[in-house]
């Protein structure tokens, strides 16, 4: 131990002898950038959950009010895939086992309307699903809404990919941060 860290731990009432800390023991620190793998991670958990909850509804509805009932089962998907980061404490199912969060400019909780803003780029294509259903020129406008939303998706995933704020966080000035450690291991 340096001479300087001995003198410093014995004036503060510590040892005069601490072990070294090595860089891998080091916790993650709360608020620290996430890597890349366990947001994708996390959104795969998100979008993989929604999807099975509007296929079931897409089943059950459809049977039960036919085209009535695919474009409510849409209408249900696309308000959780834009208030998923609200869901768990503020968090998405996903970045809830990941050990993330998406807090504001501040470094506190998003509100619902951040949530909305954060993830409308993602929710085109839901949107699509909705309107598809309208008869005669529903499918029409779907197209550009999932043309659109693919865009979107694939431009995101670039973003986050190379280390830049996703569109989504800039429109509603919120970030994804790391928040301890994820419930399973990489």
């Amino acid at each position: 131990m340096d001479p300087q860290n001995q003198t410093r731990n014995e004036a503060q009432g510590g040892p005069a002898y601490a072990p070294p800390v090595y860089a891998q023991q080091q916790p993650v620190a709360a608020g620290a950038q996430p890597d890349l793998a366990k947001r994708a991670i996390a959104a795969v958990i998100d979008f993989v959950g929604i999807g099975f909850a509007v296929g079931v509804l897409n089943v059950i509805l459809g049977i039960a009010l036919g085209r009535f009932g695919l474009m409510a089962a849409a209408a249900v998907g696309t308000a959780a895939v834009l208030l998923r980061d609200i869901a768990l404490q503020g968090r998405s199912p996903g970045k809830k086992i990941m050990g993330l969060n998406v807090v504001n400019a501040a470094g506190g909780p998003i509100t619902a309307d951040q949530s909305v803003k954060r993830n409308a780029t993602l929710a085109l294509s839901m949107i699509g699903s909705v309107v598809a259903a309208v008869p005669f020129i529903g499918w029409l406008i779907a197209m550009v809404f999932y043309v659109a939303g693919f865009g979107l998706s694939l431009y995101e995933v670039y973003l986050v990919a190379t280390g830049k704020p996703r569109l989504g966080d800039n429109i509603a000035g919120t970030h994804v941060v790391a928040e301890g450690q994820a419930a399973i291991a990489l």
